[in-house]
């Protein structure tokens, strides 16, 4: 199990300043092609890992659904997920839309397409913050587009949604004990099901580190390689989206809240129409462990 007490998203102070490409329609999403030929997905992988160290992230999981997939009897072409942050713009967001925290860290998707290329794909700020309505603070968003520009070359894919407040389509339960017994519940449930835990995120504590509040607000990441894998043989891109999350957080009321996107939602975002037993198995696991994190 890797465990890893984590941050959320951006220092203010980025000096990167690039401009995102024009999108292009895409299925669900707009996008802007790229492609990194002669170079391997794992050498990319580092080269951007390098990257955002130099500027101060924290890199808190490198997923790879390759290796995922071999382990589990599957082929997937190489496809990597990166996540990673810091804690200062995250938490000002956060502050203004806690329901924000289940997108964050940030993430970069890494994948080798049918013809050999290297792809990068990733959600900008501007594509996170209209799905919860969040148009402030405009320096935060536009650092973090740039950002994502910047470490790319400008050639990434950067992905939008058609539609804002996607946020409504999120599944929320109300839980009776409060964000530490409740999030320490789901753990334990996650983990007695053989799920992988890649990555815990306790916004709320990286909030602190930097002088800021924010209630408390923690996510867990976790997966099974199998089904994921079936996903992303269908759109290698849904891996951006994977591993699975879960968030555990106090809303103003003092509500303890527990909250995810269901795998029909996902593949939705994705174009992914061939997969329904996988999603209804997904949905059924995610509600069983919920219902059993909210049970008295």
């Amino acid at each position: 199990m890797k465990k890893i007490i984590g941050y959320c998203l951006i220092l203010i102070a980025l000096s990167c300043k690039s401009e995102t490409k024009p999108m292009e329609e895409n299925k669900n999403h707009k996008s802007a092609e790229t492609s990194n030929q002669g170079i391997s997905v794992a050498k990319h992988t580092e080269q951007l890992k390098e990257v955002l160290l130099s500027k101060g992230f924290t890199i808190m999981a490198d997923v790879d659904h390759a290796a995922g997939a071999k382990k589990a009897g599957l082929d997937l072409r190489p496809t990597r997920t990166l996540i990673f942050g810091n804690p200062k713009g995250g938490t000002l967001l956060m502050q203004q839309a806690q329901e924000i925290g289940i997108d964050l860290p940030l993430k970069l998707l890494v994948w080798e397409d049918e013809k050999g290329e290297v792809q990068t794909t990733y959600y900008n700020a501007s594509a996170l913050t209209k799905r919860y309505g969040i148009a402030q603070p405009e320096a935060v968003i536009a650092k973090v587009d740039g950002l994502f520009a910047g470490v790319t070359g400008g050639s990434g894919r950067a992905l939008a949604q058609k539609e804002a407040n996607t946020n409504k389509q999120l599944i929320v339960k109300k839980s009776p004990a409060n964000v530490d017994e409740t999030f320490k519940k789901l753990k334990e449930i996650v983990a007695a099901k053989g799920l992988q835990i890649m990555a815990e995120v306790p916004h709320d504590k990286g909030a602190a580190k930097v002088g800021l509040e924010l209630r408390p607000t923690r996510v867990l990441i976790f997966g099974n390689p199998k089904v994921g894998t079936l996903l992303m043989q269908s759109n290698q891109e849904i891996g951006l989206d994977l591993p699975l999350k879960i968030m555990v957080h106090e809303n103003a009321a003092g509500e303890t809240k527990i909250s995810y996107y269901d795998a029909s939602f996902l593949t939705t975002r994705y174009g992914i129409t061939d997969k329904d037993m996988v999603v209804q198995k997904v949905n059924a696991a995610l509600d069983g462990i919920t219902t059993a994190v909210v049970a008295q």
